[in-house]
């Protein structure tokens, strides 16, 4: 039977032949590769769609996914109606993954034969052009004619009515199988559950039919199998699902009316249709993963895949190995591929880190992963070709976090390795990412034994959470070996309850305001209660002469006021019609300036902070501005132009590193956080495989400064996701960005490429200068620049040199000997490395890499001053101190917190020797010798008061040294208190130092009466 919509029955038999010459009919010619293809072959040229590529499985702009998980997720804002259709019939294969949410595999994975966590999604759409009888059609074409399957092994479902919903059965959907010629036996009606499909509580949504094929050797019953269609059966499973978008679902009352335009949706899974073309028992039978298995039996020595699912055959376990390893290899390509970084997803870490331990702990190969890589890459990569494009830099990623693995485990506490004896159903991946596992199960067991516990309630649930940080999957896990009941449902009202309860914060009381006001802006304006119109934050000149930014001063009207409570440091809040302001945003802190009054501009308020809420921006004022300020008051708004020109440039500065470090380090990285203000920026990246020391940084630093003195322009375009080629802009891994209103900024050629609604500068000369001031290492793979950038950077650069300098006379004095008196050279080095080390806290910038290399020298000046004074070092300690009672007298410094620098040099040090310099005042001391920190704190009993004495004022120390603090045996704590030795890496005492002797001299400053 032929449709007027289709081809004319020559093109039927052109196409059956050109399907059968070109494969023929024997099962086991379907290679993986020409079974996708001949997919969009069939639609693309029989059946007028257009193919359209995969989309990344990194969602770009749909906040309620962590991972693409369905062919549908790209078109999406299509089905809401919120973007345009790119063409009325498509087709692709989309790339999927399921680790979470609604659709989790991930525990099910290598336990049966079609279950992934990586998945190709076959599929066809309709934008509003063909619908029910099309959809079908095609779909039954393809499968029995195309690609050969017996119309006996098929079954069909359709929806079949729900009351509740006030929906009937698709018998239109009935009628077209039937009308295919399929036996009203194989056409099977299911409830909304199976046969209806949602996006979401709201929103499009529609009845749909499933293909289902029987693989057994049963397929020809007489009295058929279709009461096993739906059950779980691993031997006749669902293979297509055609979904037809006709209804939407409202928000307020869940009532479903028709949609004005009707949309096909489908997905039809590549592994499986695979299988059965291939004549296989399980999609991990088929060309998509027999070359992986090879390469792990290779690699490993272990015996090969035999294919096993019985649970009680001790075979089973190796054979459940090679699947969840071999199908965590292709997840884990797709993701690097696509860019995601393991630091950015924890579900993608989860995983990877799942398959080093069963690489280790089953195959015996630790490495095994980087060998699957370039296997599945061969597999995968011709129809995804940035998997070959990525494939380098998806090894530097695994390389690196295995590394990272290794030394978690290494470093396991010891309550982590007795866990993982009692509780063998853990592994080391899920241990090393719960810290807090050890204590949830200790508390478990206590409740077990003492109250007899079966079951965790919503409060129980969400302390897990909260306090241990576990996760569904792990807790889903604790409770199935555990064989406690998990009240999921309690966890929702119970956090919600705890939402509801908490203090009713600045926006809900905006809302309130908003609302109440509503009447009285009636009379005023109707157009006062649309959102602020803001557009004018990017409305600025750059002034060469005074080197500032310029933002003209703007004319508004006030639309409402929300006075806070006492106790949100006695603000009240103004929106305006309009806003020259910009709130913080996109890592960019909030402009500062003033409010005035039109009529009175001798009225004049300090904005103190600015904020957003749903599209109104709020200016924070002192609370004696209500008194002052009414709606519908005329008031001028004037940003603060020295702040605002700081931030314009730290921000494009802030791209410009992001840029540099990448083309410098040249190994694969992501944006992790990045914060910019008046005084700085601080830039957060994760980066696989390299260590930064100061050359890299300043290479990083003198690409900057080169492009700087290039004056390369800097563009400012809005436009849509669809507009621009998403391959060329550096995005952050899993962040949310509109499909529309995009703000992309690009400096130079190509220098730099991101999305961005900041404040930008016009030329990269209208920086004047940069400079790096510290770079930090807070955990493997992490650094964390800082920097500066305009007059500051100038300066910074002008001191640097000068401390190159002075350190470059030191060196000379030293290399000749030209002074006898080394007690001279010593205080000279005391005093630069005290600019060097503790600079930053006294606003004194210097470009890291200077400073790092004027501390090598000093360092190495000290080792040798060492070596010629070995007979006298002890007496160093003496010499300092007394330097410093000379430095510090009593009148002007009532306590004395100090770094021992003698101590670099020394093999031991009695700090005891050194606080009794100072009897008449409180005297916290640290030094370090080998790598090891001590520290001291003697209060004299005259200064001791209940919020200080040396135990207290020592644990500041302690806490950023990880390190407890105790008094000598048999005396008083409050007078005398020592710090536990610590070990410490040289490469993280500076800034460690640092903290500490800030945090010690701010607590003494505070609490010292």
């Amino acid at each position: 039977m032929f449709f007027p919509f289709l081809r004319a029955p020559k093109r039927f038999s052109t196409l059956n032949r050109y399907a059968t010459r070109l494969y023929g009919s024997n099962h086991h010619q379907w290679s993986s590769n020409r079974i996708r293809q001949q997919f969009v072959d069939y639609f693309v040229g029989e059946n007028g769609h257009r193919f359209v590529r995969s989309s990344s499985v990194v969602p770009f702009s749909d906040p309620t996914i962590a991972f693409v998980n369905a062919g549908m997720n790209q078109f999406k804002n299509v089905f809401l109606g919120t973007a345009e259709p790119p063409c009325p019939r498509a087709v692709n294969s989309q790339k999927c993954i399921r680790v979470g949410g609604k659709h989790n595999d991930v525990s099910v994975v290598g336990s049966d034969g079609y279950h992934h966590t990586f998945f190709e999604m076959l599929g066809n759409w309709s934008f509003g052009d063909y619908f029910k009888r099309e959809a079908c059609e095609m779909a039954w074409r393809l499968l029995t004619e195309v690609y050969g399957i017996d119309r006996r092994r098929l079954y069909v479902s359709y929806f079949g009515g729900d009351e509740t919903m006030g929906l009937p059965a698709d018998l239109e959907c009935r009628d077209v199988w039937a009308g295919l010629g399929i036996p009203p036996e194989r056409i099977i009606p299911f409830g909304a559950r199976d046969n209806f499909w949602e996006m979401g509580n709201s929103g499009p949504c529609g009845p749909c039919t499933e293909i289902h094929i029987d693989h057994s050797d049963r397929f020809m019953d007489t009295e058929g199998r279709k009461h096993l269609v739906n059950a779980g059966v691993p031997d006749l499973t669902e293979v297509w699902n055609i979904v037809f978008i006709q209804y939407n679902r409202s928000l307020e009352d869940g009532r479903i009316s028709d949609l004005p335009q009707r949309h096909v949706d489908t997905g039809l899974g590549l592994e499986r249709l695979v299988a059965h073309l291939q004549n296989k028992n399980s999609n991990y039978d088929t060309d998509l993963f027999v070359p992986i298995f090879n390469r792990i039996q290779k690699v490993s020595k272990k015996n090969s895949y035999q294919g096993i699912f019985d649970s009680t055959d001790p075979r089973c376990q190796l054979d459940t190995a090679y699947r969840i390893v071999a199908d965590h290899s292709r997840m884990i390509t797709a993701c690097l591929s696509d860019g995601m970084f393991p630091s950015q997803n924890h579900k993608l870490r989860r995983i990877l880190r799942r398959s080093l331990s069963l690489s280790e702990r089953i195959f015996s190969s630790p490495s095994l992963l980087q060998e699957l890589i370039p296997v599945v890459v061969d597999i995968l990569g011709a129809t995804y070709t940035e998997m070959h494009k990525k494939q380098q830099q998806t090894l530097q990623i695994i390389q690196h976090e295995e590394q990272s693995y290794r030394q978690l485990c290494a470093d396991l506490s010891s309550d982590s390795r007795a866990l993982l004896k009692e509780y063998t159903y853990f592994d080391e991946a899920e241990v090393t990412d719960h810290p807090g596992l050890p204590y949830a199960l200790r508390e478990i067991k206590r409740l077990k034994t003492k109250q007899g516990l079966r079951r965790l309630d919503g409060e129980m649930i969400h302390k897990m959470y909260d306090t241990y940080g576990l996760d569904e999957d792990l807790l889903v896990k604790i409770g199935e070996f555990e064989q406690l009941e998990l009240d999921i449902e309690g966890y929702g009202a119970y956090s919600k309850r705890i939402k509801e309860g908490a203090k009713l914060e600045l926006a809900t009381r905006l809302q309130e305001s908003l609302n109440a006001s509503h009447g009285f802006s009636q009379g005023l304006n109707q157009a006062q209660h649309c959102p602020t119109r803001n557009e004018y934050k990017y409305n600025y000149v750059y002034n060469a002469d005074k080197h500032l930014y310029e933002i003209p001063m703007l004319k508004t009207k006030i639309t409402s006021i929300v006075t806070a409570d006492t106790n949100d440091n006695a603000l009240c809040h103004v929106i305006t019609e309009k806003s020259n302001f910009y709130f913080e945003s996109g890592g960019q802190q909030s402009d500062r300036g003033s409010l005035a009054l039109a009529s009175d501009p001798s009225i004049q308020f300090q904005v103190k902070a600015v904020g957003e809420h749903q599209g109104f921006v709020i200016h924070s004022l002192n609370r004696k501005a209500a008194q002052s300020l009414a709606v519908g008051d005329e008031v001028i708004l004037t940003v603060d132009p020295i702040v605002r020109s700081s931030n314009i440039m730290h921000h494009t500065a802030t791209h410009l590193l992001n840029a540099a470090a990448r083309n410098v380090l040249a190994v694969p990285m992501c944006q992790r956080s990045s914060f910019v203000g008046d005084k700085g920026l601080k830039l957060e990246l994760a980066v696989c495989g390299a260590r930064i020391g100061p050359d890299e940084v300043d290479a990083v630093e003198q690409q900057i400064r080169q492009c700087i003195m290039r004056n390369e322009p800097v563009r400012v375009r809005v436009c849509n996701a669809s507009d621009v080629d998403l391959d060329k802009v550096t995005i952050i891994p899993g962040e949310v960005y509109p499909e529309k209103g995009l703000r992309l900024v690009e400096i130079g050629q190509s220098t730099s490429t991101e999305f961005c609604c900041g404040t930008h500068a016009q030329s990269t000369g209208e920086l004047q200068d940069f400079c790096i001031t510290n770079v930090t290492q807070n955990k493997s793979g992490c650094y964390t620049f800082f920097a500066i950038a305009g007059q500051a950077a100038i300066k910074a650069h002008q001191l640097g040199a000068q401390i190159q300098n002075d350190v470059g006379h030191l060196k000379h004095d030293m290399d000749q000997q030209l002074s006898k008196d080394m007690s001279n050279i010593d205080a000279r080095m005391q005093r630069l490395k005290n600019v060097l080390l503790v600079g930053s806290e006294n606003n004194i910038n210097l470009p890291y890499a200077v400073r790092q290399r004027c501390l090598d020298v000093i360092n190495d000046l000290y080792r040798r001053l060492k070596d010629h004074t070995r007979e006298s070092l002890r007496e160093l300690i003496d010499i300092e101190m007394k330097n410093l009672q000379q430095e510090y007298p009593l009148a002007s410094n009532p306590f004395i917190v100090h770094f021992l620098e003698s101590s670099i040099i020394l093999d031991e040090v009695q700090l005891s020797k050194a606080t009794r310099y100072f009897p008449d005042r409180p005297i916290l001391v640290l030094s370090i010798t080998d790598d090891q920190v001590k520290a001291r704190a003697t209060v004299p009993p005259s200064c001791v008061n209940e919020h200080f004495d040396a135990q207290k004022w020592l644990r500041t120390v302690g806490a950023v040294f990880k390190s407890g603090v105790a008094a000598p045996k048999g005396q008083n704590p409050a007078e005398v208190c020592n710090m536990k030795s610590r070990k410490v890496k040289t490469l993280q005492f500076e800034s460690l130092l640092e903290r500490a002797l800030k945090e010690s001299s701010d607590f003494a400053r505070v609490n010292m009466k």
